[in-house]
C-alpha cells in the first residue's frame, strides 16, 4: 500500500498542509519539526506522487527523452551526462525507446515538462509526417518532432570531419580512409561524409587516396566488418577516421586481429568525443563535441524554453575539438602489405 502525506501527518501528529511544507523544505516549519517528519516519511518509504504535484506546481520535474536504441556507447553516456546535468536542476529523466509518435503521446500522457528527441531517420521514415507537441522540445539533429516552442542541439559534424582529415594531413599522411555509415538517407551522416570529401580535396588528397568503405551502421558488428573488408585491400591507406564510437571499437578490433599495429601502421581518429576511446585497447584521437560540454547545452537549451511563455525557436550548434591521443602517428611505415 502506497504511503500518503495523510499517513505521515496522521503518525507525527501534524497538519497535512505541515508535512507538505516539511517535505518541500519551507522555511516555516521548525527544523525539529521538519527533521522528525522527514525521518518519518524515510522509514516508512514515502513516494511523492508527482501527478498530484504537478497539479499544484504545474510542473512535474520530469523530462521525456526519445531513444533510437540503447545500444551505442557514445548515446548511452551523452544521456547519463544529460541526466546528471538535469539532476542538479531538480528533474528526473525518464527514458523512451519507442518510435518518436508513440514516446511523445506517452510524455504528454505522463504530462513531463520537456521531450529531448534522438532520432535515427530510416529510409522509409524519411518523408514521414512531423509530430506536433505543444510539449517544449529539443531535438539532437534533424527529427520529426516539432512545435512551438523548440530547439535544435547538434555539433558541427562536418567541420568535425574537416578538422580530423587536417589533423592526419600535417602528420604526413596523403592515403586517408572515411570509415562510418555513408548511408544516403541519414542527413546526420552525410554532414560527415561531405566534410571529409571537401577536406581531402582541400588537403590535396586525390580520388584513388581519398577512400570512403560504408559501413552501412553505427554498431560494433558494423564496424567490425569494415575492418575486415580495410585488410583485404591490395593497397591500404595510412590513416582512418571513423564515424562513431562503435565503429571505432570494431574496428580497431578487427585490424589489431588482423596483424596490423596502431598508431605504426595504421593511424587512426574517431568521431565522438567521449573519455570511453581512451579506454579502447589503443587510446584513439578523438574529434568532436566534449561529452559533457554537449550534454549541458542540450540541458540548457531545454531549460531555456521551457522557462519561455510564448512561441520559441532556439539553434545551438557546437563547435568541434580534437582530443589527441597515441593512437595517430606523424610519418607511419607506408607500402604495399
Amino acid at each position: 500500500m502506497n504511503v500518503t502525506i495523510k499517513d505521515i501527518a496522521r503518525l507525527a501528529g501534524v497538519s497535512y498542509s505541515t508535512v507538505s511544507k516539511a517535505l518541500n523544505d519551507s522555511p516555516l516549519v521548525k527544523p525539529d519539526t521538519k527533521r522528525r517528519i522527514v525521518e518519518l516519511a524515510a522509514q516508512l518509504g514515502y513516494e511523492p506522487n508527482l501527478a498530484a504535484k504537478s497539479l499544484v506546481s504545474r510542473r512535474s520535474m520530469t523530462v521525456g527523452v526519445v531513444l533510437p536504441s540503447l545500444e551505442r556507447v557514445a548515446l548511452s553516456v551523452l544521456v547519463s551526462r544529460i541526466n546528471d546535468a538535469l539532476a542538479e536542476r531538480g528533474y528526473e529523466v525518464i527514458l523512451s525507446i519507442l518510435p518518436p509518435a508513440s514516446a511523445v503521446r506517452l510524455f504528454q500522457r505522463l504530462q513531463v515538462d520537456g521531450i529531448i528527441v534522438f532520432e535515427d531517420i530510416t529510409p522509409e521514415e524519411r518523408h514521414a509526417e512531423p509530430v506536433t507537441t505543444n510539449i517544449p522540445a529539443v531535438s539532437i539533429g534533424s527529427s520529426h518532432i516539432a512545435g512551438p516552442r523548440y530547439a535544435l542541439v547538434d555539433v558541427k559534424r562536418k567541420d568535425a570531419l574537416k578538422e580530423a582529415v587536417r589533423y592526419l594531413s600535417s602528420l604526413g599522411h596523403t592515403r586517408i580512409a572515411y570509415i562510418g555509415d555513408a548511408r544516403e538517407a541519414d542527413a546526420k551522416q552525410q554532414e560527415k561524409v561531405a566534410g571529409y570529401l571537401e577536406s581531402a580535396f582541400e588537403c590535396g588528397l586525390t580520388a584513388d587516396s581519398a577512400i570512403i568503405l560504408n559501413s552501412r551502421g553505427n554498431t560494433w558488428r558494423h564496424g567490425f566488418e569494415a575492418g575486415r573488408m580495410l585488410l583485404a585491400l591490395e593497397i591500404r591507406p595510412t590513416a582512418v577516421i571513423t564515424g562513431a564510437f562503435d565503429v571505432t571499437a570494431g574496428f580497431l578490433r578487427a585490424v589489431l586481429d588482423g596483424g596490423l599495429h596502431v598508431p605504426e601502421d595504421l593511424s587512426l581518429v574517431s568521431y565522438d568525443n567521449i573519455p570511453q576511446l581512451e579506454e579502447l585497447d589503443v587510446p584513439v584521437t578523438a574529434v568532436g563535441a566534449p561529452v559533457t560540454l554537449f550534454a549541458e547545452r542540450i540541458a540548457a537549451a531545454l531549460l531555456q524554453i521551457m522557462a519561455e511563455n510564448g512561441p520559441s525557436r532556439l539553434t545551438s550548434l557546437l563547435d568541434p575539438r580534437l582530443e589527441e591521443r597515441s593512437s595517430s602517428l606523424k610519418r607511419p611505415k607506408i607500402g604495399k602489405r
